[in-house]
């Protein structure tokens, strides 16, 4: 999948787009044209043509095709308690203090996003700070078990982290790549996020 082609994937997810032309459009659908049928007189017999009754045609129903999102179970989080054991190289922090589990809408968008820059939720170790007893990660960081840290909405100070983030700019320190960005649900609803968050986790995972 081209970058071009991923990033429309992640900013029109529901909508039915087509390219005319080298630019991308939405579908249209025409009115049919209704024609009225022609009278030919015979000339070698001249009298006056009977009533025709003229019947407008019905205009057929067209259905417009609707995007269909796949169905992706939420992603799991791990255990709740100490800071846990991370499992792959990418680390997701959430900050969701009503459920424990990532919302399903929130986790398609997460995983559209990561496959779009050749990742996915299934090889990330997602976490919630809500239900974290210990929020210390300088201990996990420490063991070098994460390449990438990707925080939604919590800043590293609750982690006691001591470092300076610009969101959306990814930073090295230490062997480790940290981005900061806004909480999914403000992301998932707002266009010009999405692809800043796309841009970030793209130049990201490239500079790695």
């Amino acid at each position: 999948m081209s970058s071009s082609s991923a990033l429309f994937q992640i900013l029109y997810q529901n909508e039915t787009l087509f390219r005319v032309g080298g630019s991308v459009v939405h579908e249209v659908l025409e009115e049919p044209i209704v024609s009225t049928p022609e009278i030919v007189k015979d000339p070698e017999i001249v009298q006056e043509p009977e009533p025709v009754a003229v019947v407008a045609a019905t205009p057929p129903i067209v259905a417009k095709p609707v995007a269909q999102t796949p169905a992706i179970a939420p992603a799991p989080t791990l255990p709740s308690g100490d800071f846990p054991t991370l499992l792959h190289s990418i680390l997701i922090l959430i900050d969701a203090a009503k459920q424990k589990d990532m919302a399903a809408s929130e986790s398609i968008f997460l995983d559209n996003i990561l496959k779009a820059v050749g990742h996915s939720v299934e090889k990330a170790d997602i976490v919630n700070y809500s239900f974290l007893k210990g929020a210390d990660a300088r201990k996990v960081l420490s063991e070098k078990k994460t390449n990438f840290f990707i925080t939604f909405g919590v800043p590293l100070i609750k982690l006691h982290l001591d470092l300076l983030l610009m969101p959306y700019t990814p930073k090295l320190v230490d062997g480790v790549w940290f981005l900061l960005t806004d909480t999914l649900p403000v992301i998932e609803a707002d266009r010009n996020l999405k692809k800043k968050l796309w841009q970030a986790l793209q130049k990201m995972f490239e500079m790695s």
